[in-house]
């Protein structure tokens, strides 16, 4: 069951400037994306990755940090309304064709995740191959019990209106015990679900809990600096907490 990892990253940010290879914690931020790539690959995890950029700039980072980039993405795959599904597709074929051969999965890792580690991708993999043939998808997730379900509420011109009207406005916290929110560091799809149904989640995806502090995504200045100060704290408490 040949799994291969692609860590998409192309060039346009709109939240942060040059967002893929800005320094994080020191490091150009696809850094920690392509080491857990690298270290899947050196433990067996994984048969190989590509990093799919469409950038010439990234793709040289990439490269000089051990990346492995054959090509430059497709520039109708690199605008703001691309989806990333069609970059894994048009990786996956890229793979297939050049190794002639077939995988059997692959795995979606993202540059804007770099608290993820190794054991997270280790155990993320172990338990979706261990659902094999059942399990057509896994995606990671954290705990949300911090979000509160009866105060979301979306726009409707110059007020608000309850987002699940039918959630007691004012209930209390436990409403929201057992939820979870998709943190966006690992996907892992089977070839069939990608090619064939074009999807990447399946309606009921396996999943793998991570824990808040490792699930951060960036996205903008404020995720960015909560992320770095987390890293940082976490390597000089040389603790990887569960």
């Amino acid at each position: 069951m040949k799994i291969m990892a692609i860590v998409p990253a192309r060039s346009g940010s709109k939240g942060i400037t040059h967002k893929n290879i800005k320094p994080f914690n020191k490091k150009p931020l696809i850094h920690y994306a392509i080491g857990l790539a690298q270290e899947a690959e050196k433990r067996g995890i994984i048969v190989g990755h590509i990093l799919s950029t469409d950038d010439e700039e990234i793709a040289s980072v990439a490269q000089e940090i051990g990346g492995n980039v054959p090509f430059l993405r497709p520039r109708e795959l690199a605008t703001d309304d691309s989806a990333v599904i069609d970059t894994v597709i048009h990786a996956v074929r890229w793979w297939e064709e050049y190794h002639k051969d077939v995988l059997h999965s692959v795995l979606l890792l993202q540059p804007t995740n770099p608290l993820t580690d190794i054991e997270d991708v280790a155990d993320a993999v172990a338990h979706y191959l261990e659902n094999q043939p059942d399990a057509k998808c896994l995606i990671s997730i954290s705990n949300a019990r911090h979000v509160r379900l009866p105060t979301l509420y979306h726009q409707k011109g110059r007020y608000l209106e309850q987002l699940l009207k039918e959630i007691d406005p004012v209930a209390r916290r436990q409403t929201s015990k057992g939820l979870y929110q998709r943190n966006g560091a690992i996907y892992i799809t089977r070839r069939d679900l990608l090619l064939t149904e074009q999807k990447l989640v399946n309606k009921n995806p396996l999943f793998f809990e991570m824990p808040r502090f490792r699930s951060i995504a960036i996205d903008d200045t404020f995720d960015w600096d909560i992320a770095e100060f987390l890293i940082k704290r976490n390597k000089n408490s040389q603790i990887r907490p569960k």
